[in-house]
């Protein structure tokens, strides 16, 4: 009997029906600047050169401050790209720091994204990823310090901006179904390292409702992203109805093996490769064997996508970078046999 040959699309599509196909897909969310450059060419390029089979639909348009100088749209400050604080603190300035929905088109420029299909359309898989949503877009908006304050001396204030960050998530949503990708990740970064950054109780109250409203807004599958110790909030991101997990930040005590255990057949696990010592430095056998844990925890039955926890930024090693994708696609077929 003649082996099937999978492409990248089938292979991404098999992990999120919890199925093996010929190997674990690697993805990648966000690949930044000084690694697209350490590799050549555009995020496309270096996305084929680490042999990902997911490619991104949607791009930062020139007409944003977000991440950008200055104040953006939604009144968070940047300088040089790092995030400074945020203005919004009274009604007033939450409604100056709302920018219309209409604005998420331009996220999906028309050529850009029929070039993009054009080119990749009969291997690749499809995503939009997008940084801030419910939670993190208004915490961002408010400061943190003024958002926690927040939430006890101005509660209606701190409900209006999530609220107003759910419409903007589920106005990029729409955009994301109607460029017809084949999944979106949607990061909200809810945890430090030991614990959520509020209760689950609190989230249950506040974030979780805006969370059902984004996945019904969707017509293709929704993967989660948060740094952190999220263990605590992963009951409600899959009772909210989210496909998956992302960033399974291993330096925040996230035992992948664990994951899978209790969640593996309920949500598509991606990442868990470390990023802060692995990646950093190059002894190439630290970064095989960190590979091989992720792929022996995660990998069998299906339902992994190899990935960083978190996304390949500057300061990486891009040695230990092409060598965790090489290696995790040497030893990453089906049946996982180590």
């Amino acid at each position: 009997m003649k082996e099937m040959m999978w492409n990248s699309r089938e292979r991404v599509m098999a992990a999120f029906k919890h199925q093996e196909a010929d190997c674990v897909p690697l993805f990648e969310a966000w690949i930044d600047p000084p690694i697209i450059d350490a590799l050549g060419g555009d995020s496309y390029v270096a996305r084929e050169k680490l042999d990902l089979d997911c490619m991104p639909i949607g791009l930062h348009p020139k007409n944003t401050k977000a991440y950008g100088d200055g104040i953006d749209e939604w009144g968070r400050i940047f300088k040089r790209g790092h995030y400074q604080g945020g203005v919004v603190n009274s009604e007033e300035s939450l409604e100056k720091y709302t920018a219309p929905t209409s604005h998420a088109q331009d996220w999906f420029p028309l050529d850009k994204v029929k070039e993009v299909k054009r080119k990749y359309a009969e291997n690749y898989a499809f995503f939009f990823a997008w940084h801030d949503c419910s939670l993190g877009l208004a915490y961002l908006s408010m400061g943190l310090e003024n958002f926690f304050i927040s939430l006890y001396d101005q509660p209606e204030l701190v409900k209006a901006a999530i609220e107003r960050s759910t419409e903007w998530t589920i106005a990029l949503v729409d955009q994301a179904n109607q460029a017809e990708v084949d999944f979106i990740i949607l990061g909200d970064d809810a945890a430090e390292n030991s614990r959520p950054m509020i209760s689950p109780d609190l989230f249950r109250k506040l974030i979780f409702p805006e969370y059902k409203k984004i996945v019904r807004a969707s017509n293709v599958p929704i993967i989660w992203h948060s740094d952190g110790h999220i263990t605590p909030l992963l009951p409600m991101i899959i009772e909210a109805g989210f496909a998956g997990v992302h960033s399974l930040e291993s330096k925040a005590n996230i035992d992948l093996a664990e994951i899978k255990s209790q969640y593996g057949d309920r949500l598509v696990l991606a990442g868990n490769l470390d990023t802060t010592e692995i990646l950093c430095q190059g002894n190439l056998d630290l970064v095989r064997k960190d590979v091989e844990r992720c792929i022996r925890q995660g990998a069998p039955g299906g339902g992994y996508l190899f990935s960083s926890s978190n996304s390949l930024f500057e300061g990486h090693n891009i040695k230990a970078v092409m060598e965790a994708y090489r290696y995790a696609k040497a030893i990453g077929g089906y049946p996982i046999s180590f």
